[in-house]
């Protein structure tokens, strides 16, 4: 075979294509279905990310059709077919992965003929390789980001189909094709409701299955390529009745992307028939056709190898560092920590309307906070296990030292843990010192009932306890609370709660108020009344009907006063699970970044204390227009710029290739508009192929960068196990996101969880900085090997060593705590205290600035000073510099300290290798 590498040898047979050329309609029609989806519908799709798929596509079209078919074109076909892509696969915010369908596609057209022409759709083709082999770097774009309500769900359906019948199908005459189809997959779908209908409502299945948008584009317009479909009729009926049949048995697999699975089988099978047939008949094309790709596929080879290097852009060694500044996780057993947990009933008492999807509703809550509560130096705990026995359920562990704790009950808390029917579970807990006192605080966020608020009696008793404060704005309102903090937002010198509420406290459908408590829900009033049950998400990528969220204004003297949260800038009713504090514009008044599940996170800055502005960028993938399913929110400087970035942990795994969230800020002093930059996928902190939690920052092996921390794992079967084998609950789950909010905000029409699992017992991850420039995971190399459930993560020094330990909690099981062994090391921990008058005792928003000169080279580093920082988890608030192995070559030591009232204070001559008290 020829190759025409010198473009001047390409025919000059060039003609732009017809405008009665019926791939103009389809091209058309698909740019609008991709204007709509960035526009109205929420696909996490840049602008700048289709622009680069199509012309990617165009360029190799151009070159492969040169080199191997002396052809100039115009890559009409290749647009197209880009357009496809980018509607239904999704994508990080990355541009790394783009390159695999799009060169997965073209390729496909020169390497794999029959009669000199491409057989396979070359968009179902890269679809399916990539489904295959990206290691789920690029998965379907999830059917919710077609929906955002039922209006706009119901429109693009009819748009979708009424444009291909009337413009295309009827054109190229695939009509016995699409209803051959059509009849099957509705006749087996019909068959799979059926077989399944003790698991999943039968609605929620079939209409889930006929109204996915990709599905529709599949059916109208990927199988009825004219250039890879059969022109002749009975040979369309033939082929769309096997893809529907097909398409049954990856079903009884419980396969997920079954139609597109099934239609690059049917299509396999004819091709390799259809070269059998021209071996049988000793064709010479059957034997030419090896030679042609002998020297198609060195070639095409040679064109992937810049897409191969840029895959492995970064080639940072991790085992390098672990060397340079060598650290080991030592996992600490209960029967040493005595942090034990107990499994207890708690799963089977909820409402016996939810019990088929308890296990859900309840999956989060399993929280933890530090905070050295008795005066001693050693970090205490508190812990939630939210699902577990009263005995070890919302109760505080003294540090004994040695990783040994003591388990202490608070009496006033207790009286609230035996009855969820009655008072909730407890989800969240949160140590502050609310009253400037000295001491530290703890408010505890329940779910289903109302939250509570406790004093330590520590400096007026001397000796440690809590007594319930009363606080009328919490007592006299129901909460769903997995998630507070506490800042000073108007800079009075008193920490005000921000408490957030993930589902809203209040079903919606009643006229009058009325709780959602999961234990036990309101009658029906009529027949038919399902008003009780109307409380899940209303849509998958844009939810808007979690709970609000609230701030108690610290008015001193233990009074609290709520704000209106709409007047101040909160009027978002978003399923929020973590709220991280920074000041994002450094004008000395602390910001927020809330994490929402289920649609776009809200990050504001504080108007002077008067009001938050929210943020948002102006495409989607920007800062507030994400669209994924946020965790968690920790924060901390991750480049070394003296700013904090925002690391926002997520979902990665089929159906939701979207990954975990890093904002690298970059915002003006002063500036009324953050500057936020998305580089988790350059940076190697996607997470993928994880079931993101909780995360947190800490700087591990002592290099002076932060390192994070990642949980991971959703659900498994220990609590229930039903079957022999492992029941997967996520081929479910697909059928309900396909489904509108109409369906799926009703938690009858959810499937049944119990007995099955979800992307259960996953190895958390330890992922180490590399100057400021990526991450790395090392997690096997330190030991840090379990696999669980687990939700927060707790960084704090427990043996006052000079090291960041961890302790991460677990749904289902007992919290694991590992020591941080490092054996050489040098630091400076300052224990930051305000003088309670212009700053808050706990000097939230307080900033750090670490100098000294070392080797000849200047170094910096920055902190903030924090209370929770994270999912489910309030880590170690004490401050932690590394100043590396060498001490006797560092000079010139110095820290700056902006405390929240604008005073500088700065503190030479530091004693290293120890804690400081540092009175403002």
């Amino acid at each position: 075979m020829m190759l025409y590498l010198n473009p001047k040898n390409w025919q000059g047979d060039y003609k732009f294509p017809s405008i009665k050329d019926t791939r103009w309609v389809f091209g058309g029609l698909l740019f609008l279905y991709l204007i709509l989806g960035e526009t109205l519908l929420g696909f996490s799709r840049k602008p700048l990310q289709i622009a680069f798929l199509i012309g990617l596509g165009a360029i190799l079209e151009i070159i492969f059709s040169g080199i191997f078919k002396g052809r100039k074109i115009f890559p009409l076909s290749a647009i197209i077919s880009c357009l496809s892509i980018s509607i239904i696969l999704n994508f990080s915010f990355g541009y790394q992965n783009l390159w695999i369908p799009v060169f997965i596609m073209v390729a496909s057209k020169y390497l794999i003929t029959l009669n000199g022409k491409h057989f396979f759709n070359p968009s179902l083709f890269g679809i399916v390789c990539s489904l295959l082999f990206s290691n789920e770097l690029v998965s379907l774009a999830p059917a919710y980001q077609w929906y955002g309500t039922t209006e706009s769900a119901g429109f693009m359906l009819f748009f979708v189909i009424t444009a291909a019948v009337l413009f295309f199908i009827v054109k190229i005459n695939r009509i016995p094709l699409v209803l051959s189809f059509l009849v099957v997959y509705t006749l087996q779908t019909l068959l799979r409701t059926y077989i399944v209908r003790y698991i999943i409502p039968p609605e929620t299945l079939f209409i889930g299955a006929l109204t996915s948008p990709a599905f529709y584009l599949f059916c109208f317009y990927m199988i009825t390529d004219p250039g890879t479909s059969p022109n002749d009729k009975k040979d369309q009926i033939i082929v769309g009745s096997s893809i529907g049949f097909v398409d049954l048995l990856f079903h009884l697999k419980f396969s997920l992307y079954t139609f597109f699975f099934a239609g690059i089988t049917v299509a396999a099978i004819r091709f390799l028939y259809k070269l059998w047939q021209k071996y049988q008949r000793q064709e010479v094309e059957f034997v030419s056709g090896f030679k042609r790709l002998a020297v198609q596929i060195p070639v095409i080879i040679l064109f992937a190898v810049p897409f191969l290097i840029s895959m492995q852009w970064d080639q940072s060694d991790g085992s390098k560092l672990l060397a340079e500044h060598p650290f080991h996780l030592k996992l600490i057993g209960s029967k040493q920590s005595q942090l034990f947990s107990k499994q207890s009933d708690i799963l089977s008492r909820v409402d016996p309307k939810l019990t088929h999807v308890a296990k859900w509703i309840l999956s989060v809550g399993d929280a933890a906070a530090v905070a050295d509560v008795n005066g001693d130096g050693l970090q205490d705990i508190f812990l939630t296990q939210i699902l577990k026995d009263t005995s070890c359920k919302a109760k505080i562990y003294l540090n004994r030292g040695g990783f040994q704790f003591h388990k202490i009950a608070i009496p006033d808390l207790e009286q609230y843990l035996d009855s969820p029917e009655v008072n909730g579970l407890p989800a969240f807990g949160l140590f502050l010192d609310y009253d400037n006192d000295g001491d530290q605080d703890l408010f505890v966020g329940f779910g289903f009932a109302k939250s509570h608020l406790f004093e330590n009696r520590l400096i007026q008793d001397g000796q440690f306890s809590m007594r319930e404060i009363l606080v009328p704005d919490l007592f006299n309102q129901s909460t769903i609370c997995l998630a507070a903090n506490a800042f000073d937002f108007n800079r009075d010198g008193k920490n005000d709660i921000m408490v957030a509420n993930t589902l809203a406290a209040y079903l919606n459908d009643y006229p009058n108020k009325v709780s959602l408590n999961v234990f036990k829900l309101p009658k029906a009033e009529h027949a038919g009344d399902r008003r009780m049950l109307h409380f899940m998400h209303e849509s998958w990528h844009n939810a808007n009907n979690g709970g609000e969220n609230f701030m108690l204004m610290n008015l001193g003297n233990g009074q609290f006063k709520q704000a209106n949260s709409k007047q101040i800038g909160l009027p978002e009713t978003r399923w929020s699970l973590s709220i991280g504090c920074s000041d994002f514009n450094k004008d000395g008044y602390t910001d927020l970044y809330i994490a929402n599940d289920f649609g776009r996170d809200d990050c504001y800055l504080n108007m002077g204390g008067k009001r938050f502005q929210r943020q948002e960028g102006r495409f989607h993938g920007e800062v507030g227009l994400d669209t994924y399913k946020g965790m968690n929110s920790s924060l901390g400087d991750v480049d070394g710029n003296g700013q904090e970035d925002v690391y926002v942990s997520n979902v990665h795994h089929a159906m939701q290739a979207e990954g975990s969230l890093l904002w690298l800020n970059f915002t003006d002093s002063n500036a009324q508009q953050v500057n936020l930059k998305e580089r988790a996928s350059a940076m190697n902190m996607l997470n993928t192929n994880r079931f993101g939690w909780g995360a947190a920052f800490a700087d591990l092996n002592m290099d002076g960068h932060p390192d994070i921390i990642q949980a991971n794992g959703m659900v498994g079967d220990s609590w229930d196990h039903l079957y022999e084998e492992r029941n997967d609950y996520w081929y479910y789950q697909a059928q309900i996101a396909r489904t509108g909010p109409e369906i799926h905000s009703y938690a009858d029409k959810w499937a049944d969880l119990r007995g099955r699992s979800i992307y259960e017992n996953e190895a958390d991850g330890i992922f180490l900085n590399i100057d400021g420039r990526t991450f790395k995971d090392v997690s096997g190399q330190v030991g840090f090997n379990h696999r669980a459930n687990t939700r927060g993560v707790v960084t704090a020094d427990f043996d006052n060593d000079g090291d960041a330990d961890i302790l991460v909690t677990d749904q289902f099981g007992e919290p694991k705590l590992y020591e941080n062994e490092i054996e050489i090391k040098n630091w400076i921990g300052l224990n930051l205290r305000g003088n309670g008058i212009g700053s808050a005792r706990d000097p939230v928003g307080a900033k750090v600035w670490l100098s000294y000169q070392k080797d000849g080279q200047a170094k910096y580093r920055y902190q903030e000073f924090h209370l929770a920082n994270g999912f489910s988890a309030q880590g170690d608030s004490r401050i932690l510099f590394a100043l590396g192995k060498n001490t006797e070559q560092i000079s010139k030591l110095q820290i700056r300290i902006m405390w929240p009232d604008g005073t500088m204070q700065v503190l030479e001559n530091l004693r290293i290798n120890g804690y400081q008290n540092i009175n403002q």
